[in-house]
């Protein structure tokens, strides 16, 4: 039964790029903002982070100086100033760097101090434990795991060649522990980090990608059914026009229902949507015309037998054409509903 989309939303002609970085409505803000929230509290933690152990340098410096070890002093206080340093640098500059070289020369030079440094004098020995917990901290887990594992392998040599039983034993095993504690501090930001990418891509309430998304998948699925010359299927479910004049709490409990009764047709490669004028689309890669329309079938009989039989709501099913581009396959998507 052919029936009336409810206004569909129009681009312009902005590159998909603006679209991203813009938005043209309201339910966009709340995303910028998780994203900028995120980006502040990491940078002020690493911020506080770097003071609080310069501080503890300048602590070292001075119980150095003050037992005459001058040149461990300098290190220490070298360390120190460097760290305030680049704490004011994270401060005044907030953008993202493509290359973070501060970071690889601090960690380099401390990895060189201490692998240097033991062979003249066993004091050193302390300096070893900052490696793991700047690296981690500093670098990616996988950036961080390669530096930690090359220079714990250097370090257990020399320290089986340099110490006695005793303090071999003392020196690995705190060793050993501060890298523990490291590698779950790594591991526990990753997964929030991964976590984050989920909140700000997924829809809150109905927990399917947002468009914000289908705008960054459509664009490589559009790129990979040109190299492949292999279909690509879209699938629209229009919500009633009528739902707009509804209550809040009503209205989102229908979206949920609604994101509910489309999951369970999903292929594992599909992806459902959720618009930011309420429709649902899913993605389908590598798919005809038969198994979209398959699809729209399911979808239609599972409204049927729900307790939203009673409302109109369009399916419509559309092809990407060689010619379309991201805008131009929305706009025809959301022109019409079956």
């Amino acid at each position: 039964m052919l029936v009336r989309p409810k206004s569909a939303l129009v681009y312009t002609e902005a590159s998909l790029s603006g679209l991203v970085a813009a938005g043209h409505d309201n339910n966009k803000r709340p995303r910028m903002e998780k994203t900028q929230l995120h980006s502040l509290v990491v940078l002020q933690v690493k911020i506080i982070y770097c003071l609080l152990a310069a501080l503890g340098l300048s602590v070292i410096a001075v119980l150095d100086l003050l037992e005459s070890k001058y040149l461990f002093a300098t290190v220490a206080a070298s360390f120190s100033l460097g760290l305030v340093v680049y704490a004011g640098y994270l401060l005044l500059r907030r953008k993202k760097r493509s290359s973070p070289y501060p970071e690889w020369l601090l960690v380099g030079l401390l990895c060189v101090f201490t692998l240097f440094g033991m062979q003249e004098s066993a004091q050193v020995v302390h300096w070893i434990y900052f490696v793991p917990i700047y690296s981690y901290f500093l670098f990616s887990l996988r950036v961080a795991s390669y530096i930690t594992l090359v220079y714990s392998v250097a370090l257990v040599a020399l320290v089986l060649l340099q110490f006695d039983p005793y303090l071999r034993l003392q020196t690995l095993f705190t060793y050993a522990a501060c890298y523990v504690f490291s590698v779950m501090y790594a591991l526990i930001n990753e997964h929030n980090g991964r976590g984050m990418t989920q909140v700000v891509h997924t829809d809150s309430l109905t927990q399917v990608y947002n468009e914000h998304q289908l705008l960054l998948d459509l664009n490589k699925e559009i790129t990979r059914a040109d190299r492949m010359r292999c279909d690509l299927m879209l699938v629209t479910v229009t919500t009633p026009e009528r739902w707009q004049c509804l209550k809040v709490e009503d209205y989102e409990q229908r979206l949920l229902y609604l994101g509910r009764r489309i999951k369970p047709y999903l292929r594992p490669y599909d992806t459902c949507y959720r618009m930011q004028n309420d429709d649902f689309i899913v993605l389908m890669p590598h798919s005809d015309e038969q198994q979209a329309q398959q699809l729209a079938s399911q979808l239609r009989d599972s409204l049927t037998n729900s307790r939203l039989q009673q409302e109109v709501i369009g399916i419509a099913v559309e092809a990407y054409q060689p010619e379309d581009d991201v805008e131009t396959l929305l706009q025809r998507v959301q022109g019409g509903s079956l």
